[in-house]
């Protein structure tokens, strides 16, 4: 019964840690971009970066719920928590993904975004 236990609560601290882990990573998502999103300008285009990272979260949510177990109400928790700032992520980040192919984003005032690529704005 003992080791049963203690296998319990190694695979509900490894699951905190990866939770926590994947929302670190979310968050990085948030940091890379911030710049971008804040103020009129031409800046490096991070967003397909940020749409890997997201998928990277994504993976670690599912392994996160494969070590939590069947019968853990806090995964579901994580999970939630993890889906609401991945999509409020997406959400702001959907404005500038048709410039995916581009390597920098211009915002303008009204908050749309311009594709620009700086090697073709040599002389």
């Amino acid at each position: 019964m003992r080791a049963t236990r203690a296998s319990r609560v190694a695979r509900g601290c490894a699951a905190a840690a990866v939770f926590a882990f994947a929302v670190l990573v979310v968050l990085l998502g948030f940091a890379c971009t911030i710049e971008m999103e804040s103020f009129p300008g031409l800046r490096e285009n991070l967003a397909p970066l940020v749409v890997y990272l997201l998928a990277f979260a994504a993976l670690l949510a599912a392994g996160g719920l494969v070590l939590a177990g069947r019968r853990s109400y806090a995964r579901w928790a994580a999970v939630v928590v993890l889906g609401a700032l991945m999509a409020l992520r997406m959400w702001t980040l959907a404005p500038m993904l048709h410039c995916w192919s581009y390597d920098s984003v211009g915002r303008n005032d009204d908050g749309s975004y311009d594709c620009v690529n700086r090697g073709d704005m040599l002389p």
